[in-house]
Order: structure tokens, then sequence, then C-alpha cells
């Protein structure tokens, strides 16, 4: 009889039984914390979702499950305690403030206070505002744009040879589409909402009166080149055509016959 199948088996079942241990030790008691039972003294146990958490919604024990990490690898705001992530017994839940997905660590910047009310002015960086700009699949890249995303915004204006357009605003960030705050595959938005100082919100509000708004989306911190881009910029320097050569007129003469006689007369132009 072969024992390799059989022990393979024993690991695996001790195996299991360990990471249930561990799992148990991390959210199964208000109390515990992750780093009472680190795999190693380079590694920590850290509280990462186990189904998707939408925006809004409270955070529960049973949404959650722990995650081994490198110590040095693990992100500033992770929680490694179950009770300064879920409170103790009786505390009102803390909520997501931006959609959380299956796997994803849970950060302090992605979660409120203790029975917060979230909404969108909830989650707005302290000093911004929330603005509503009016968008179609062909100006918000074929509706690709999701919540959390960030964007320059071009405005073009203007009408035949002043056509002009350019970037009026860098690494914008989007706070909902439409009315979903969620992350999702291309949409037919009409409308997005954005994060942006006071005095930028003015600034969308006359933009939009002025010309059409066009997002472009980004995933870099790269400057955008400045300055506008005109209708030159598009067909480059166009060579002037020379004038054509004045053509000698011909002049116009008529045949009148008498008899015999042909007599030409000319016409006057």
């Amino acid at each position: 009889m072969r024992l390799a199948p059989i022990l393979l088996a024993v690991c695996g079942i001790g195996l299991a039984g360990g990471c249930l241990y561990l799992a148990r030790e991390v959210l199964g008691t208000p109390h515990a914390t992750a780093s009472a039972a680190p795999t190693s003294a380079s590694h920590v146990i850290l509280i990462a979702a186990d189904r998707d958490i939408a925006f809004g919604e409270p955070i529960r024990r049973e949404d959650l499950v722990p995650q081994t990490w490198p110590a040095d690898l693990a992100p500033t705001g992770a929680f490694d305690d179950a009770t300064r992530l879920l409170g103790i017994d009786g505390t009102a839940p803390r909520k997501a403030t931006q959609s959380i997905r299956a796997g994803d660590l849970v950060l302090a910047s992605n979660v409120s206070e203790f029975g917060a009310i979230v909404t969108i002015g909830s989650t707005l960086t302290p000093g911004t505002r929330a603005v509503a700009i009016r968008v179609n699949t062909d100006t918000a890249v074929g509706g690709f744009i999701s919540p959390g995303d960030h964007v320059d915004v071009v405005l073009t204006e203007g009408r035949g040879d002043s056509l002009r357009t350019g970037v009026i605003l860098t690494r914008v960030r989007i706070l909902a589409v439409d009315q979903n705050t969620e992350t999702r595959g291309a949409t037919m938005a009409r409308t997005m909402t954005v994060e942006v100082s006071p005095r930028d919100s003015q600034r969308l509000v006359l933009a939009q009166e002025a010309g059409q708004l066009s997002l472009i989306l980004r995933n870099d911190d790269l400057d955008v080149a400045s300055g506008n881009i005109t209708m030159r910029d598009v067909w480059g320097d166009v060579e002037p055509v020379a004038a054509p050569l004045p053509v000698e007129a011909t002049p116009n003469t008529v045949r009148v016959r008498r008899g015999l006689d042909e007599t030409e007369i000319v016409v006057e132009q």
C-alpha cells in the first residue's frame, strides 16, 4: 500500500484545519486580533472582503475573511484587528464609502466611522465640491469610465476656423456615473459627478455653457501639455496655392455670307 496519497491527504486536512483556526482567531471573537496569530515574524494577517461590498453597505463580520500578507507589504490603513474594524458587540457598524471587491483588503479610507451615514457628500475630500457634468458615450471614452477613475477634462468651443480644444482640468476623480457610485462596465451615461475644488466647480459650470466637455481616462501622474489645439494644428501649415495664370481671351467671330461673298465680323465681349 502506498503511503504518499495518505500522507498528502493528512497534510491537506491539517492545512485546512489550520486556516479555519486562524479565521476564527481573527474574526470569530470580537476581541481577537489578527496579529495574535501570525504565520511567521515576517507576515501579518489582515482583514479582507469575502464578497463584493457595495457603496453604503454596512461592514459585517460574515462578509470578511483573513488574508496573510508579508509584513513589509501591508498597505497603510489595513486592519489587523477585528475590534478596530467592527467594534465591540452592539456597536453601530461602519459602512463602505466606496465599493470593495471580494478579495480586496478593507482599508480605513474605504469605510466610515461607526454608525455614520454614508452619502456622496460624506465621501468628498475636505475642501472639495461635487459637480455633475453632461456626457455621452462619445465624450466619455465610450462609457468605460467608472467611479474611482481619474480623468482629464477637455473643452471644445468655437466655430469654423476659430474652433479650438484644450485640457482645462487634470486628474479629476469620478464620484458617480449617473446616480451609480459602483464600479461597473461600459454604460450609456448621461451625467458624471466629479470631485473638484470650489473654483474649478465654477469653471466647469461655465465651460458647459461655452462648448462641449469631453473626458480623457488616465492611469498615471504625467503632466498634460498645456495650450489649446486649433484647426491649424490639425491640418498643419497649408502651402499657399498659386494664383492661376491669366488666359488670353479668344475673340468671337461670326461669318456672314451674302451670295458668293463671305465676311467675318468680330463680336466684342
